[in-house]
């Protein structure tokens, strides 16, 4: 890799390590203030409407703009807005009203970030083969920055340290990661191109044009893709404690443990995926999408930790390998000017289908036991897993046919 791929990866590395901090002050805080589940759910849920109203303006504004320069003003703003909590908390004047001020203003800006973050690394790697294992490399360090990030923080807390306090490694994080993206050189088209642009709608509705119309196999990604995460994130942050306290191991360490070991198997499998030459790309993200359905079976039918920790690594595992891939197969089919777009489309899916998972899978594990609830997550996962396959391969025959047909008309 060259160094300024190294240079985007640090920074990445780095400020998420300093998001998964934010997740879990950000939590205990609402915990704090609000005195309640309900209330606290409502502030994380807050913090997530913009992706439903920005969407694909950030990555619209991320194909239009220097990408670098956007980065780095994400970065620095979020890293004063971060800061202004701890800040407010010494001087006992902290508020509900402006923690979730602070968290929506902190997403969009990230709504902004992650397109042009995603959409640099194409145009930065030196060859276009390298792009699976560069981000495997880059989702490694992910996994490992989701994993040690709360682990730090819960360590620290030990320490007589408050929860605000925690912030201030948050927002170092993102004035660290703005350092290195200062470093980072674009190539010369990507800083001088000029063209006439159409106005932000119009070029919003070519790019989901691009997805829907034109590149039909995208689309059916993007779909297979939110499928998934309508019960991904619910299983996880729902059904995962629902499990422990069945076994009487309730509890944030033990909660913690389980995410961790997810974490860490990513982690692991991202290194491993680092070394592999993958030749048909989407049969190994539908495959992921298979393995974590089956994991999700075994989750809900263990009978005690051991269970538990297996089922753990093999959803980190298949985690890693449809996500991974997914990430370089959809920058490989976009061309440079779509690229923050769908990455930006990518993005607010992952985020809305995570917030309708916690009300689907909180809902069925109300009225279904544990056994019913993941046997049923299974059979969808593996039901849409399976239409979507379907789906995808249908059309790039029919793609193929159409090639061969104009080629004969041709000759």
């Amino acid at each position: 890799m060259n160094k300024n791929i190294v240079y985007l990866w640090l920074a990445d590395s780095t400020s998420i390590f300093g998001s998964a901090i934010y997740a879990l002050a950000l939590t205990l805080l609402s915990l704090e203030f609000t005195n309640s589940v309900l209330g606290a759910g409502a502030v994380l849920f807050t913090s997530v409407i913009p992706y439903f109203f920005l969407g694909i303006i950030g990555g619209v504004v991320s194909d239009r703009v220097d990408r670098k320069k956007l980065m780095l003003v994400c970065d620095v703003l979020r890293g004063v807005l971060t800061l202004s909590i701890p800040i407010a908390y010494v001087y006992d004047i902290l508020t509900v009203q402006q923690l979730v001020i602070t968290s929506v203003l902190i997403t969009c800006l990230r709504a902004f970030f992650f397109p042009a973050n995603q959409a640099s690394v194409p145009i930065l790697v030196d060859n276009k083969e390298d792009l699976n294992k560069v981000n495997s490399y880059i989702g490694s360090t992910q996994n490992l920055s989701i994993m040690l990030g709360p682990s730090l923080g819960g360590i620290l807390l030990l320490f007589d340290l408050n929860v605000s306090q925690l912030l201030y490694i948050d927002a170092l994080s993102y004035f660290i990661s703005a350092f290195f993206i200062l470093l980072i050189k674009f190539p010369k088209v990507e800083a001088t191109q000029k063209e006439t642009k159409p106005s932000i709608l119009k070029d919003a509705l070519q790019g989901l044009k691009f997805m829907s119309v034109e590149n039909k196999g995208i689309s059916i990604m993007m779909m297979a893709f939110a499928a998934q995460l309508l019960v991904g994130a619910g299983v996880t942050q729902l059904g995962i404690p629902k499990i422990l306290e069945s076994f009487n191991m309730h509890g944030e360490k033990m909660f913690g443990f389980v995410l961790s070991t997810i974490a860490f198997s990513g982690f692991i499998s991202s290194l491993w995926l680092a070394k592999r030459k993958v030749n048909k790309p989407v049969v190994w993200i539908f495959t992921g999408y298979g393995i974590r359905g089956l994991a999700f079976l075994l989750l809900g039918l263990s009978k005690g930790m051991i269970g538990i920790v297996i089922a753990s690594i093999i959803i980190g595992f298949a985690n890693t390998i449809s996500g991974t891939i997914l990430t370089t197969v959809l920058q490989l089919k976009s061309p440079n000017n779509m690229l923050g777009k769908i990455m930006a489309v990518r993005s607010s899916i992952g985020n809305v289908a995570d917030a309708f998972a916690y009300i689907i899978i909180g809902g069925v594990l109300s009225i279904a036991s544990i056994p019913v609830t993941f046997t049923v997550i299974m059979i969808y996962v593996l039901l849409t897993t399976g239409l979507f396959s379907y789906m995808w391969f249908k059309n790039m025959n029919k793609e193929k046919h159409q090639k061969y047909s104009v080629d004969t008309m041709s000759s």
